[in-house]
């Protein structure tokens, strides 16, 4: 029996009246969520599946990591698309598991090694500077002659002790000659004062020889004695024996002073002192006290030599000049060929 006016619209409209019972439908029961990790009303209400025309917010690199199990997508979850960027590495500026800058560097073995490194290598070349500064100074230092410093020479100091008695007496035996080179212009300059001939050429050539001898004398021969016993050089005292023996020489020739022609006066040797006497008595005496002096010399020089000589063949003499004579021509021929491979 149906039911019709209001109560039909009562029945139908707002489903509660009397009536034909409809037939009961099966309740499809709720499903329980999958996962414990969901975002806010996420048992209250599932939202629909996306359709595919709808665009993907996840990015390429994001939808290719899998979801971890039970499916955690939702937002706060850290393996769906705005969870993994929820997720991402702290920043470097900040505290975390990442790595800041400057914070392993120090703590690398290999900089650490390498900072001791330079610092070792610094400490070297400071010391190195701090060397070659002082050998600077004591080059730089002057210290002879004491009345004009113009070079550096000091026995004590550079030679080695075994050396110093042969250097020293080189040293006198340079000093004579200065003095005797220094009487003998003193003697042509008392001769202008007489009559005699060739007075002022022997005065020129007594000058050239107080000028030219003083200095050589020290380099050629006394410096090599110098610097052989400094350097303990048998080749040094190899060149030191020519050059001494050339002033040995020339002292004997001076001593004895043979005269000839503008060479008459220049040396103040026994022979030219008898001449002298003819002249009158002060030149004579002044001559007689240059043969003296060159006499001294040449007998001091005679000593010098035999000396250096006992001192050169008992530390190895002849035959150790010999081997670095070879080691010196060894040398020259590897920078020859050195030169013209370059």
């Amino acid at each position: 029996m149906a039911y019709g006016g209001w109560g039909a619209v009562g029945g139908g409209a707002w489903g509660g009246g009397p009536g034909k019972p409809e037939e009961d439908e099966p309740e499809v029961p709720r499903q329980a969520p999958t996962s414990n990790n969901v975002a806010f009303g996420a048992n209250a209400y599932s939202p629909p599946p996306q359709s595919s025309s709808q665009p993907d917010l996840a990015t390429t690199s994001q939808r290719s990591q899998a979801p971890a199990a039970g499916g955690n997508t939702a937002f706060g979850s850290s393996a769906g698309a705005y969870g993994q960027a929820a997720a991402a590495p702290p920043s470097p500026y900040g505290g975390g598991a990442s790595t800041s800058f400057g914070a392993s560097s120090t703590a690398d073995p290999a900089l650490k090694r390498k900072e001791a490194e330079l610092a070792a290598k610094e400490k070297q070349l400071k010391e190195l500077e701090a060397k070659l500064t002082a050998a600077g100074a004591t080059i730089v230092k002057k210290n002879w002659p004491i009345c004009y410093p113009i070079l550096y020479h000091d026995i004590a100091e550079e030679i080695p002790a075994k050396g110093r008695r042969v250097v020293r007496e080189g040293y006198m035996a340079w000093y004579g000659l200065c003095i005797c080179l220094l009487w003998n212009w003193f003697c042509t300059c008392v001769m202008l004062g007489t009559n005699a001939n060739q007075k002022v050429p022997s005065w020129f050539l007594g000058l050239l020889y107080m000028l030219l001898g003083i200095p050589l004398s020290w380099w050629l021969w006394y410096k090599r004695l110098y610097g052989a016993a400094k350097a303990d050089s048998a080749f040094g005292f190899v060149w030191f024996f020519v050059w001494f023996a050339v002033h040995t020489a020339f002292c004997i020739w001076a001593a004895i002073a043979v005269p000839f022609s503008a060479n008459q006066w220049s040396f103040a040797g026994f022979v030219t002192a008898m001449n002298a006497l003819d002249k009158g008595n002060f030149p004579g005496i002044v001559y007689l006290v240059g043969a003296g002096c060159w006499s001294c010399e040449a007998a001091w020089s005679c000593w010098v030599i035999m000396d250096v000589f006992l001192f050169f063949r008992g530390k190895g003499g002849v035959k150790e000049a010999k081997e670095e004579a070879k080691k010196e021509a060894a040398m020259s021929v590897l920078r020859g060929q050195m030169a013209s491979q370059v």
